[in-house]
């Protein structure tokens, strides 16, 4: 990852993240911006990420004030992505899967499909006509969930479980193998991804074809394969090494332990949107935050989320918050303001740190931040209030948050971007 990459989340809970204080005057309502906005990627995004083997991101970038939204030409067909927190998750997905194309071309590989007695799956051109990361509308995932915000949440039902018969072939353990070495999702719903880890699974599986040997077969292997460190690395290697069920009950105990109501822990873990991996790293990054209280306030909020991308947009903000905490050491609490969660330090100040690509003046935002700014008012004890956003904020509505008393720092990634993952 480059440090002018922009690592930028789910404008869902972030349109909430700004309103957080912002008093909408007369001044600024009459320059609100209409959107959507139109950004440029070659503008927002490192060069280099805008094309690879087999995909390109098309050059107009639309934002609905919050979030951006790309459009990508795939080889396994048109991919629409929400926030750039979810394009770096599906672009790092499409590096993993353009290796591990290369290595179904090997002699390796082909020798332990035959010895499986397989016949070659083919999972390039034309596999997946509507793949998961196509949607429908723009921004319609964040912009549903950011109207619930302070609403009651409702359950699901968890999806994510290893097939019986897999699990006793070594299939799964196998699977969770590769995604762990090409540093990917092994439970992301995105199909062609999937597709091609069970190809490989299998062929370990039932033809010998070790991770090892997998990946000595292509040039380049190694590049695909990446270091673990921190926080992070911990919790990818859990997920490499434990089954969905022994990651439930895990991360179960660890919300038990930040003091997470039963009935909210339930809703939770239940809300399919968090597949195994997700859910780890989102409950990992809190309960890596040793001293800060009222954690349910955030698992309350997470809890409601109705898409993949406002999912991991909650996980890439979880992972911020504590990147953050490890620097500072001042988190006390999670604070709650009106339905959006922000931290509150020792010396009394209220924080929040959104992935938010872009922050435009718009009159929804200005009348969310209405909300917000009354219920951080109500709060004992606070003597101040930061924003930092990984993204960028417009001039007018950088100049409506500060006439509010709010310091504003923008393009947080810079400092931060080393430390994170994907």
């Amino acid at each position: 990852m480059e440090k002018n990459f922009r690592l930028v989340g789910l404008g869902a809970l972030m349109a909430l993240c700004l309103l957080v204080g912002i008093c909408a005057s007369p001044a600024a309502s009459q320059q609100f911006q209409k959107t959507p906005i139109v950004l440029l990627a070659s503008e927002v995004l490192p060069k280099q990420m805008l094309t690879g083997s087999n995909y390109k991101i098309k050059g107009a970038v639309i934002n609905d004030g919050l979030a951006n939204t790309y459009e990508l030409d795939t080889l396994y067909g048109p991919v629409r992505v929400e926030s750039t927190a979810l394009l770096v998750k599906r672009i790092g997905e499409l590096n993993a899967l353009a290796k591990m194309e290369e290595i179904k071309k090997t002699d390796v590989y082909l020798k332990a499909l035959q010895g499986a007695a397989m016949a070659p799956v083919n999972t390039a051109i034309g596999l997946v006509e509507n793949p998961v990361g196509t949607v429908e509308g723009i921004g319609s995932g964040i912009g549903r969930f950011f109207g619930h915000l302070g609403s009651a949440v409702t359950g699901g039902g968890g999806p994510h479980k290893d097939n019986i018969a897999d699990s006793l072939l070594g299939q799964a353990s196998y699977k969770r193998e590769y995604a762990h070495q090409f540093n990917v999702d092994p439970y992301t719903p995105f199909e062609p991804l999937q597709k091609a880890l069970n190809d490989l699974a299998w062929t370990a599986a039932a033809g010998g074809l070790t991770v090892k040997a997998a990946l000595a077969a292509i040039p380049g292997a190694a590049v695909a394969v990446v270091s673990y460190t921190g926080t992070a690395g911990s919790l990818k290697a859990l997920v490499n090494e434990k089954t969905p069920t022994d990651l439930a009950k895990i991360n179960q105990n660890s919300l038990y332990g930040l003091g997470v109501p039963e009935a909210i822990v339930q809703v939770f873990m239940q809300n399919p949107v968090f597949d195994p991996y997700e859910q780890t790293m989102l409950v990992g990054y809190l309960a890596s935050m040793s001293g800060v209280s009222n954690a349910r306030v955030y698992v309350t909020t997470a809890a409601g989320a109705t898409e993949e991308s406002v999912a991991v947009f909650l996980r890439v903000r979880a992972q911020l918050l504590a990147l953050y905490n490890d620097r500072e050491k001042s988190i006390v609490s999670f604070v709650d303001a009106a339905g959006i969660p922000m931290v509150q330090r020792k010396d009394g100040v209220v924080v929040g740190i959104f992935p938010l690509d872009h922050i435009a003046w718009t009159a929804a935002f200005a009348q969310k931040a209405t909300t917000a700014a009354s219920a951080i008012r109500q709060m004992q004890g606070i003597t101040g209030k930061e924003l930092w956003i990984t993204g960028t904020v417009d001039p007018v509505a950088r100049k409506a948050l500060e006439n509010d008393g709010w310091k504003v720092q923008d393009k947080y990634q810079d400092q931060i971007l080393t430390k994170l993952g994907y």
